[in-house]
């Protein structure tokens, strides 16, 4: 599921003519973001 987004975002972000080096960093923030909020809630002290 996970891939599916980051392919259909990507499409999206070469249809709406965005750099490549800027999409290239938006993925790399996604995938970021995507770690931190897979992380063990409990042991970084995060409330669900």
């Amino acid at each position: 599921m996970g891939v599916l987004i980051v392919v259909v975002l990507a499409n999206g972000m070469i249809l709406l003519g965005i750099s490549p080096y800027l999409q290239t960093t938006i993925q790399g923030l996604m995938i970021i973001v995507a770690t931190a909020v897979g992380l063990d809630r409990r042991r970084i002290g995060i409330v669900k």
